[in-house]
């Protein structure tokens, strides 16, 4: 109506003033009647959508009736997965070093950075502590029975220690045992010098753990780890040495042997095997009347 002051509003436009208003209180009258005239000139001649759009939230301004039926209905969203958090080497080696029994070590080991061996292999092969044992028997890197069945000396050479270990009167089950390196590297390569660097700590926590009177060691990775000796197998067997151990005071005698999957038919070997098993048996029996005497 011309000279009024109020403006003109046509009854098929009211609902959608309604709306606007609603949505936005500080909107006029006036200021929502411009708008949809506006609208009008550019063409809109449909609405899309039940609900006016907030343009600046990105998302349909509703009533609060409506907002509460629909929070209502959501789904309650579950606690996503808490990802896994990577711990520093430094701080992994604490827990090793920590470790006060064979659980707590594998647990403690099984975060260790920088070791990939542990993803290709089957298993991780884990110390055998018997308390009293005259000898810790540490062996060479996992060949593919240990890894198949998870347990140190298993499958043939595993029947072959046990021949050798008879041979001076021992059986396995009274031997605390444990793996220089804990997993099989793929195809059953070499071990690299990284990989027996970072299972050092491990190897040297299992021997702490083992407490032993002496340490038996089969291979050259095993010796070569306990002694720090880059010297052949051939020339550090037939005699004692004396190992260091953190976790342990002083040293601990360590005899490096022949590990049985290096005899072959080499005639040799085997020979001096033999002759180590018999200096060992001389250094168990000596020990024995020692301790009976006392």
């Amino acid at each position: 109506m011309r000279g009024c002051s109020r403006p003109f509003i046509p009854w098929n436009c009211r609902e959608e003033i309604s709306l606007i208003m609603a949505s936005f209180p500080a909107c006029s009258a006036q200021d929502a009647l411009a708008a949809l005239r506006l609208h009008q000139e550019w063409g809109v001649d449909a609405v899309m959508e039940d609900m006016p759009w907030d343009v600046w939230g990105e998302s349909p301004v509703l009533p609060d009736r409506v907002r509460a039926r629909q929070k209502a209905a959501a789904p309650v969203e579950k606690p996503s997965a808490s990802r896994r958090v990577v711990r520093g080497r430094d701080e992994v080696l604490a827990d090793i070093a920590a470790a006060r029994d064979v659980a707590a070590l594998l647990k403690a080991s099984q975060q260790l950075p920088g070791v990939g061996l542990m993803r290709t292999a089957k298993h991780h092969l884990a110390p055998v502590i018997v308390e009293g044992a005259p000898f810790l028997l540490v062996g060479d890197v996992p060949n593919e029975d240990e890894d198949r069945h998870g347990t140190l000396f298993a499958g043939p050479m595993g029947a072959l220690l046990d021949r050798i270990l008879a041979s001076i009167g021992l059986k396995r089950s009274q031997l605390s045992m444990a793996p220089a390196i804990p997993w099989r590297p793929p195809g059953g390569q070499r071990a690299s010098q990284r990989d027996v660097e970072a299972c050092l700590p491990i190897l040297h926590r299992a021997v702490a753990l083992a407490r032993p009177r002496r340490i038996v060691t089969m291979g050259s990775t095993p010796a070569a780890m306990l002694l720090q000796n880059t010297s052949r197998l051939s020339q550090l067997r037939g005699r004692w040495h004396e190992a260091h151990v953190p976790g342990l005071e002083g040293g601990v005698p360590l005899l490096p042997l022949w590990h049985p999957a290096q005899l072959g038919e080499t005639a040799g070997r085997r020979k001096a095997l033999w002759a180590d098993m018999l200096l060992l048996d001389a250094t168990l029996s000596q020990e024995a009347a020692q301790a009976a005497d006392s």
